[in-house]
């Protein structure tokens, strides 16, 4: 258990003139707050800000840091008020310990949509202040050691968590001991036996691999002293989780690991590292392809070193990392290594913290809670590949990532205008994986938009997001525009305020929105308004452009219709004695005046019964065109006794139109009958049509006779 004035002595020797008095305040205030509380271990809840706070001091943070590790649960889990610790303890605190605190009183449709909200505020926080992440990461180290006092339920799902989400952070801010620790405690909960396997093999040859280890020290050691390096040698095993991983990712056993040990040489400068370098590759041959320069291009979280494997004495493949003192402590701690205050912020490297800026980016694009964590997971899990733009900026992206990934991670509009890519000088398609040192050229046009295929093309976070963000837009346009149109046909002014209230919309583009999708129904807005018996709304002068025939029963301007609201796409208009509105009476129908228009076309059935003769096809589909009209599908059932039933699917512009083409049907030589058919099985997705329907069948049925083919309607005997 750590103690406060353990914890005051470890600051005060890396912060001479920080304010440890605060953090005795600070103790204090904590202490009485969880004065009756206790963990699950049974201890003292004090404890657990204690150890937060050691964690941190460890990382060398600053005072207020410390002192927000010591207050980080009051806020969340006694009676104390954000307000109270601003008051007690100023603004900077309070904010570090308010991004801290997670969203405790929302109501919230799962618990995903729970955590990812808190992990939304929590990034949002940490934009404005690193130092909000580091209290958190400290926080869930130690609850990570404290993971056997819950209940095995509570202790899979956090070990989960840690394992996708927060290790992965720690990684990003480069934080390697904390990364690694949460790693294999969270393995030895998800993965208990495959935890033991790991760890028994390694106890087995721990032996062999110490006096292997200090052999090779005091080789390496010896061999840099004679070329005059002033360096330090340390050896240090892999830790369990990283091993698991590297068996499952190589399928290999244990006995074909050769470098559970790994060597640091840690020396004074960047010119020594390569001094050192050449030095070891001198004495051990070097294994090809298994050399890194992280300092020329170091990793996106800042980290520097290189990176090369030998065969060493008695050919035991070594790994060296050489590193300077200055890359050796970041590798260590992370940003915290050179974590530098001016007043209440921070400064850092830029690029090593533009993936939170890419974080954060996302985490505003998205409002689907399982898409954002999705995304998320993605983002943080991820192995680079360098490669190259036209002009030299380097750019690191996941391995597996394309050209589209490389377009996105350029700019959004880059990516979404994107038409073709050059990859070393030469034309590639999208499919084609990038590798280290290719060098990309994006060719791109204002005319290109976005497709849905372009998913199957990418792999990062963001391309995928800003894809899908897209075709959201469009979708929102879109049904903003039905929204507003509708609206202005159907009513003479602008709803008022109390009216968006009552239907739940913050503005009137929200109500414009709701209506296009058909969220909102028109009897739903005007009953409002009338505040009395609207069950059936009537509709006047909609325009046409918002309405559109259903296919199974094809109304046609002056029927008499109902319509229902769908999204994204208008009204869709059924006669009245469709047979399926039985089966869609669960919506609400609206009343329509459908007015004509005489520039468009709509398709309708008819029934012609006709005698079998050669050529009536064709004289058929003759009149039907004479009459100003079109055949876009035809259905043919040959009946006894020398007579067939045409099932006909012609446009027209309204009803008196329709009545003009029967007129002229009836009065030819031949036709027995012809009547309007609404359900006869006519129209998109029906059986029972020849293919290629709405491909001009009449045009193809009159070439058929006019090259002598044989009719389709049997010859009169």
């Amino acid at each position: 258990m750590s103690r406060i004035f353990e914890i005051t002595e470890t600051v005060s020797q890396y912060a001479s003139k920080g304010d440890i008095d605060l953090l005795n305040r600070a103790y204090v205030f904590a202490a009485q707050a969880h004065a009756d509380q206790r963990r699950s271990s049974g201890e003292m809840y004090i404890t657990h800000p204690l150890a937060v706070a050691d964690i941190l001091a460890s990382l060398k943070m600053d005072v207020a840091t410390v002192a927000t590790g010591l207050l980080h649960d009051t806020v969340e889990d006694t009676h104390i008020s954000l307000q109270d610790i601003q008051d007690r303890f100023g603004e900077e605190i309070a904010n570090l310990v308010d991004g801290v605190t997670k969203i405790g009183k929302m109501h919230f449709d799962s618990s995903e949509h729970k955590q990812a909200e808190n992990f939304r505020k929590m990034i949002l926080a940490t934009a404005k202040d690193l130092r909000v992440l580091l209290v958190k990461l400290a926080d869930r180290t130690h609850n990570m050691r404290t993971l056997g006092f819950v209940s095995k339920e509570k202790a899979l799902r956090v070990a989960k968590e840690t394992l996708q989400i927060h290790a992965p952070l720690a990684h990003r801010l480069g934080i390697h001991w904390i990364k690694q620790e949460m790693e294999d405690i969270a393995f030895s909960y998800l993965d208990p036996e495959g935890y033991e396997q790991v760890k028994v093999k390694l106890q087995n040859k721990l032996e062999f691999l110490q006096q292997t280890q200090s052999n090779l020290e005091g080789l390496l050691q010896e061999a840099l002293n004679r070329e005059g390096l002033d360096a330090t040698v340390q050896g240090r095993m892999k830790h369990l989780y990283s091993l698991h991983q590297k068996m499952q990712r190589k399928h290999i056993d244990f006995e074909e690991i050769y470098d559970i040990v790994a060597f640091r040489l840690i020396v004074k400068d960047a010119a020594a590292c390569y001094h050192a370098l050449g030095m070891i590759h001198s004495l051990y041959p070097p294994v090809p392809g298994c050399f890194k320069d992280y300092i020329a291009l170091p990793k996106p979280n800042g980290y520097q070193s290189l990176h090369t494997s030998v065969i060493g004495p008695d050919n035991h493949r070594i790994e060296v990392q050489i590193r300077a003192e200055s890359m050796h402590q970041h590798a260590e701690d992370g940003v915290a290594a050179h974590w530098l205050y001016k007043g209440a912020g921070g400064s850092s490297n830029k690029r090593e913290l533009l993936w939170l800026s890419q974080l954060i980016e996302l985490l505003q694009e998205t409002d689907n809670p399982n898409e954002l964590m999705e995304s998320v997971r993605l983002d943080l899990f991820v192995q680079e590949v360098y490669v190259f733009s036209r002009d030299g900026d380097i750019y690191a992206l996941p391995r597996g990532a394309r050209s589209l990934d490389f377009a996105y991670a350029v700019h959004t509009d880059v990516g979404n205008h994107t038409i073709g890519v050059r990859i070393n000088g030469e034309m590639k398609d999208f499919q084609t994986k990038l590798h280290n040192g290719d060098q990309i050229e994006i060719l791109t046009s204002a005319d290109q938009e976005p497709s849905w295929q372009w998913l199957k093309y990418v792999i990062t976070p963001k391309a995928r997001q800003s894809i899908r963000q897209y075709y959201r837009r469009q979708e929102q346009e879109t049904s903003i525009q039905i929204g507003i149109g509708i609206l202005k046909e159907v009513l003479s002014s602008d709803p008022p305020e109390e009216i968006l209230q009552a239907l739940q919309c913050d503005t009137l583009e929200s109500l414009h929105e709701k209506i296009g999708k058909g969220d909102i129904s028109l009897d739903m807005l005007l009953k409002q308004l009338a505040d009395d018996q609207f069950t059936q709304v009537k509709m006047k002068c909609v325009r046409g452009t918002y309405m559109y025939a259903a296919h199974c029963c094809c109304p046609i301007p002056g029927d008499s219709v109902l319509g229902r609201m769908i999204t994204d796409k208008g009204i869709e208009l059924h006669y009245r004695g469709c047979q399926t509105l039985s089966s869609l009476n669960k919506y609400r129908w609206l009343e329509v005046d459908w007015p004509a228009d005489r520039d468009s076309f709509y398709f309708t059935g008819i029934e012609v019964r006709a005698e079998n003769r050669r050529g009536m096809l064709s004289v058929l589909t003759g009149c039907i065109a004479e009459a100003g009209s079109g055949i876009d599908d035809v259905k043919l059932d040959q009946r006894p006794g020398e007579m067939t039933v045409l099932c006909i699917l012609v446009s027209v512009h309204d009803r008196k139109h329709l009545a003009s083409v029967l007129k002229a049907l009836k009065a030819l030589d031949g036709v027995v009958t012809v009547k309007r058919q609404n359900n006869v099985g006519l129209g998109e997705n029906h059986v029972g049509f020849a293919e290629g329907s709405n491909q001009g069948i009449a045009d193809r049925f009159r070439d058929m006779v006019a090259k002598g083919r044989r009719s389709l309607f049997k010859a009169k005997k």
